[in-house]
């Protein structure tokens, strides 16, 4: 008996093939109108940042506090904030469901950090120096050690809990990346004009610290607002987060501690205490370093490949990538002097490098609390959060005990205007060789972390595929829900769900 095949009933079955397929791609992009809302809070924390960058040059040059002292008190409130960081985890994931949600409500942890800030940049110019040391260091303490971690281990679970498949999270962060960029050129140009204007005069800071907190922090809350986390979000993990349940994540997933060496690395080289120095003192104006930010814009097009290259690269290749082109950004500030054009390239350079890190993390941090759960164990994005502000706040804490080493035995003086000849070379270093390394160190990082990565789609179909199991054993019938491999157990059909590797 022969079988006889229908073209028509083929060519039909290939439509709908296509058809079908292009509606899953469809599902896995995010609009643009949906990132914008959700990038809100990147702004404002980028703005944050931006402006406590420049807190060592304010301590030393506006409170004429000794550069020593202050980079020991930043190394003791970093070593408390990265105990914050990690508690902070623990408390998101405890966190109970309200009827705002699990992760949402830690949304507006935003409003104490910007309130925080202001009141740091507010410190009375006529006080004594004990009195100036307390003031600045408790207010930084708060914000860094208290909400700004719980801002930073909130940001992965809420992710998990308002986009259902993994593949959006790389849509959104390429997008948001894109977004962000743009807005940052405005910040990052506006920002230090604003404090260069200010000078050396505390209340001129003040003022500049409360008209930036007062409309960043509206826009950190517009997330909030916006979006609802998603109803059939599954429960990260029904019964209370335990601390052994931490030590047993810790002690068994070695990609957890890999993604927090080189969020360490990028924290020392990222923080790059000495820049606001190179302008004031190499450069010769604080000022043009807003001029020189306009070179961002170079990165624009660049932004428009990126969520094509998140689809085509992994994310630990593309950080590798640009963590070695931003050694070369550095490198190229020893040669710099107070060149505006070559300072730009190096500019571009070294913000490329920051590029993929900053909006991919997420991405790498929800892949570990996969690889968690894969091992039988609890999958707490949260707490995978926190370890990774930990060990970037734990990289900030170096780069402020460094720049503070390194300007104090080079004889520094911020009540001076012009600096010894020992200072400023001093101040070269901090901004181009020394960061360079760190750069490097972290491309190597990237390199090793591919390796699960490389098997990161495998793994999430298992998962998905014993809670498939486990659903339709607990009920049979029931429907189950997706996860961030739902795409995955779609579209290859052939995924070795029960082929197990325990390393």
């Amino acid at each position: 008996m022969t079988s006889t095949r229908n073209p028509e009933s083929d060519a039909k079955a290939s439509t709908e093939d296509r058809a079908a397929e292009k509606a899953l791609a469809k599902q896995d992009r995010v609009s643009i109108w949906r990132v914008i809302p959700w990038s809100a809070p990147a702004f404002s924390m980028n703005a944050l940042i931006v402006l406590t960058g420049y807190f060592t040059i304010y301590a030393t040059d506006t409170l004429a506090l000794n550069p020593a002292i202050v980079g020991g008190l930043l190394v003791a409130a970093k070593i408390i904030d990265a105990v914050g960081a990690l508690l902070s985890g623990w408390i998101v994931d405890r966190a109970p469901e309200t009827r705002w949600g699990k992760a949402r409500p830690f949304e507006l942890s935003v409003i104490a950090c910007w309130a925080l800030t202001a009141f740091m940049f507010s410190t009375p110019g006529a006080l004594g120096d004990v009195a100036k040391y307390a003031w600045i260091f408790t207010s930084y303490l708060f914000l860094t050690a208290l909400f700004m971690p719980l801002f930073n281990a909130n940001n992965a679970l809420y992710t998990a809990r308002v986009f259902p498949r993994r593949a959006q999270y790389g849509d959104v962060s390429a997008k948001m990346g894109l977004i962000t960029v743009i807005v940052a050129i405005f910040i990052t140009v506006g920002m230090p004009i604003a404090v260069g204007a200010a000078g050396k005069d505390p209340a001129a800071w003040s003022f500049v610290a409360i008209c930036m907190a007062v409309p960043f922090t509206l826009i950190g809350l517009v997330r909030f607002w916006v979006f609802k986390e998603r109803p059939d979000a599954p429960e990260s993990d029904a019964e209370p987060v335990r601390l052994r349940d931490i030590f047993l994540v810790l002690r068994t997933n070695p990609y957890m501690w890999v993604l927090s060496a080189m969020s360490l690395l990028v924290g020392i080289y990222a923080a790059n205490v000495a820049l606001s120095y190179y302008f004031r003192y190499i450069v010769g104006d604080l000022a043009l370093q807003g001029i020189v930010a306009i070179s961002f814009v170079a990165l624009i097009p660049l932004m428009f490949f990126f969520p094509a290259l998140i689809r085509r690269f992994s994310v630990s290749r593309m950080i590798a990538v640009s963590s070695f082109l931003g050694a070369i950004g550095f490198l190229v500030m020893i040669f710099a002097g107070d060149n505006i054009p070559i300072i730009m390239v190096s500019s571009v350079l070294t913000a490329l490098a920051a590029l993929p890190v900053n909006f991919l993390a997420p991405i790498l941090i929800i892949d570990n609390s996969t690889y968690n759960e894969w091992k039988g164990n609890r999958r707490l994005e949260s707490v995978g959060g926190a370890l990774y502000s930990f060990s970037s706040t734990v990289g900030q804490a170096i780069a402020s005990g460094i720049g503070g080493a390194v300007l104090a035995i080079a004889g520094y003086n911020g009540v001076l205007d012009v600096q010894s000849a020992e200072a400023e070379s001093a101040i070269v270093a901090l901004a181009s060789w020394i960061p360079a390394i760190f750069a490097a160190l972290v491309g190597i990082v990237a390199l090793y972390y591919h390796r699960l990565e490389g098997r990161i789609k495998e793994i999430s179909a298992e998962v998905i595929a014993r809670r498939e199991q486990s659903a339709t054993e607990a009920t049979p019938g029931s429907a189950v829900g997706g996860t961030e491999a739902v795409r995955t157990v779609r579209t290859e059909r052939n995924a070795p769900f029960s082929r197990r590797k325990n390393d």
